[in-house]
């Protein structure tokens, strides 16, 4: 009988980690998602800052201005 118990806690012990395997992986991913979004948003958001400069003729914030 012992081993039976043994069997059943070992079987809910699996599902848990497969359970919480697929809820890190979901979080990891959507991290991933959002680390890329704000990436993309930050190097889209620096060009068009450069190109509104560009265009109302001022200096880029790349270079110095002595």
């Amino acid at each position: 009988m012992s081993d039976f118990i043994k069997q059943l806690r070992l079987a809910e012990k699996a599902a848990e980690d497969i359970y919480f395997a697929k809820i890190n992986r979901e979080l990891i991913e959507s991290f991933h998602r959002r680390t890329r979004a704000e990436k993309y948003s930050a190097r889209t958001a620096g060009l068009a800052l450069k190109r509104s400069r560009r265009k109302a003729g001022l200096p880029s914030a790349d270079k110095k201005v002595s």
